[in-house]
């Protein structure tokens, strides 16, 4: 019985000297070289519901290694995705030692702290917080050069004008249009690393067949977290353009000839575009004719006129017939407007002879003369006694 309480005596002395060692002076000072000396956080700065990676490295600037029981990360407002670190080991005199951890962000923007924790074996703790950012702020999309209205098979350059009004890159940056019924190119455009308060103007060709809206959609990645923003621009083709070339007709005159009737007048372009390739004719009720069925001008610039002629029948109870002015933009595209005109009462050519008689007086007066003269002639040929 007394060797045994010797025994228990001498186990609570080595429980006693093994806690005196655990809590000496020179491991808390061997400890308190432990420093963080390197964060990282990517992305830099989250949006919310972000998923990010931290990185927390420490070194030992003491001269004594220093076991390290665990290492945590605690925080109120994000969700740590991956484990704690037990069992980490010592770090030795004059090393280093990189803790990793994932972290995801909830729907709340703001500044937070969250506590990055280490426990010593022979010594207390380390606790500390280190500041994240998460806003919300997404890319901007404009359009720099929308026309005021669209004109269906025309081709329009656009540019998509995408910012960067956040505090960190973004990368992948994508812009994608989606039109169904148009002809829209490229049809995607990959711009890459996009940095902080800086831009990047973007073209496309549209060319409209239809009023259905266009979506531009971009997509970009803020660290492994894909993000993307959508502008709409509408299309909208009943509208005349004020910039589009636009021919006039005026001057018009109408006479008959023969069997036809012959239209005079001048066109001209009152557009602020070139109209390229300007056609004048006449359209149904009118059947155009030889000589001039179709009259060519050519292009006409802005502010530009050129006269006109066209021939054309026209039936007998037919009052009025349209003059048809036709061009092309500088893509080829074709364009006409008409023009009615009147053709009055005497709108029914008749067929003139091709030679017209004398009238009986002028005959008359044409065999008077011929028989004076005959007179004449036989006069002077009569012998004189």
């Amino acid at each position: 019985m007394r060797t045994k309480i010797i025994i228990l005596l001498l186990f609570v002395f080595l429980l006693i000297t093994n806690g005196t060692g655990e809590i000496l002076p020179e491991n808390e000072a061997a400890a308190a070289q432990i420093q963080v000396i390197n964060l990282s956080i990517d992305p830099a700065i989250l949006m919310p519901y972000d998923t990010a990676t931290v990185t927390i490295t420490l070194t030992n600037t003491g001269t004594k290694s220093v076991a390290i029981s665990r290492a945590d990360l605690y925080s109120k407002e994000f969700k740590i995705l991956s484990d704690s670190y037990g069992k980490v080991g010592a770090i030795g005199a004059g090393n280093t030692m990189s803790f990793t951890y994932t972290i995801r962000a909830g729907g709340l923007t703001g500044i937070f702290y969250p506590v990055f924790s280490v426990d010593f074996r022979d010594a207390n703790f380390l606790r500390y917080p280190f500041r994240v950012l998460v806003q919300e702020n997404q890319l901007e999309v404009s359009v720099l050069n929308k026309p005021e209205t669209f004109v269906p098979g025309k081709k329009e350059e656009l540019i998509i004008h995408v910012g960067n009004p956040r505090d960190n890159p973004v990368t992948s940056v994508t812009v994608v249009p989606r039109g169904p019924g148009h002809e829209i190119t490229p049809t995607s455009f990959f711009s890459g690393v996009l940095a902080p308060d800086s831009s990047v103007d973007i073209p496309f060709s549209v060319t409209p067949y239809g009023e259905t809206p266009i979506e531009f959609t971009v997509q970009y990645q803020n660290g492994i977290n894909q993000h993307e923003v959508t502008y709409t621009l509408p299309v909208e083709t009943r509208k005349k353009s004020r910039k589009q070339a636009d021919t006039i007709l005026s001057n018009v005159q109408v006479d008959i000839e023969k069997d036809h009737f012959r239209v005079t007048g001048d066109v001209t372009n009152s557009g602020l575009e070139t109209a390229n390739a300007v056609l004048i004719t006449t359209a149904e009720p009118a059947v155009p004719v030889f000589p001039f069925k179709v009259y060519a001008v050519g292009a006409l610039k802005p502010d530009d006129f050129s006269s006109f002629e066209v021939t054309f029948h026209a039936g007998e109870n037919v009052t009025e017939i349209p003059l048809r002015a036709s061009f092309k933009d500088d893509d080829g595209n074709e364009f006409f407007s008409d023009t009615m005109v009147e053709l009055g009462d005497s709108h029914e050519p008749k067929a003139k002879p091709d030679e017209e008689g004398l009238s009986p007086v002028i005959i008359g007066v044409l065999v008077v003369i011929a028989l004076g003269v005959a007179g004449i002639v036989l006069h002077s040929r009569r012998p004189r006694g």
